[in-house]
């Protein structure tokens, strides 16, 4: 059975203007078999997230490869969700809508997207939330919003940078 992650040989640059370009991630190496949970952990600047978000596709190796389930990742790893570092809530919608806007662009009526992304919130602690904005919520509350809006897409590799 492939891993559902494989990081093989991954290297990782970004270009400095006038300067070499600066190597975040070098060699790297990992396999997380499906059903495993696994943690990354080193100090801040290490390159956890530049790792996070190659596995998400959101990066592409500037040596090696990324392969999700034994395929070559190409573009945006459709089959992961990925709870980013700080929360990417839309400020103009409420924890009900920021929730219920993945159901919806994948074509679920509103109406379905917005029971689910309910009880989504009542799952992560949120009862009651459903019409409150980011800015009427603690840090921690957002965090649970974006959560459940990775969780409601039910991802089969879940990616979570903290």
């Amino acid at each position: 059975m492939d891993p559902a992650v494989h990081l093989r040989s991954v290297d990782i640059s970004f270009a400095v203007p006038g300067k070499a370009p600066f190597r975040a991630v070098s060699g790297a190496e990992l396999a997380v078999g499906p059903g495993e949970f696994v943690s990354i952990v080193g100090p801040t600047g290490c390159g956890k997230s530049t790792l996070l978000n190659a596995a998400a596709g959101l990066l592409k190796p500037s040596a090696g490869d990324v392969r999700i389930e034994g395929a070559a990742l190409e573009g945006l790893n459709a089959r992961a969700g990925y709870l980013f570092q700080s929360d990417a809530l839309m400020p103009w919608k409420t924890a009900g809508d920021n929730v219920a806007i993945g159901l919806e662009v994948a074509g679920i009526p509103r109406r379905e997207a917005l029971a689910r992304a309910h009880d989504w919130l009542v799952r992560v602690g949120l009862r009651g939330f459903a019409d409150r904005y980011p800015h009427m919520l603690s840090g921690g509350q957002r965090k649970r919003v974006a959560l459940a809006q990775v969780l409601i897409r039910d991802p089969d590799i879940l990616l979570m940078d903290e």
